[in-house]
């Protein structure tokens, strides 16, 4: 009994992971991430937190730094209740900017985590202006929620 009780938890846990990832499989969102990256050489980090269609909690579904299908922390979601920006320094240096993430029609769909190459004399305001311009360059290749969990095109 105590073996078929362990192999049952290990499936029902492998299932749950299978079913979490897939509610996360975001193509089109991660082919985002990519293109705008290679545009973007000043950015070091960029994660899209956004809450499935299908799903009920705020993920990571595209980033390029892995981590796809973690669970939004409350920093992440209070950009997301609160609309406003969060900016902070990384450990290494560099400035962490969260916005509302946005699609084409200006709908709030999640958050934009990017993180900039910064020095202490790098002015913050023209980092978050930067940030800006890359969420709304997003924004415009977003045509929904919806389509970021598309195939990539």
């Amino acid at each position: 009994m105590y073996r078929w009780t362990r192999v049952t938890a290990a499936l029902l846990l492998s299932f749950a992971a299978s079913v979490h990832a897939q509610t996360a499989n975001a193509p089109y969102a991660q082919q985002l991430v990519s293109a705008t990256l290679a545009a973007h050489p000043e950015l070091t980090v960029l994660a899209f937190h956004v809450t499935p269609p299908a799903g009920t909690q705020n993920v990571i579904i595209a980033s390029n730094i892995g981590r796809i299908g973690k669970a939004a922390d409350s920093d992440d979601l209070s950009v997301l209740t609160s609309g406003k920006e969060r900016v902070e320094n990384t450990k290494t240096g560099d400035l962490s900017v969260e916005l509302p993430m946005h699609d084409a029609t200006g709908k709030t769909i999640g958050v934009i985590g990017s993180t900039f190459h910064s020095t202490p004399e790098t002015d913050r305001g023209s980092i978050v202006q930067q940030a800006e311009h890359v969420r709304d360059e997003i924004a415009l290749r977003t045509p929904s929620l919806a389509s970021l969990f598309e195939p990539a095109r």
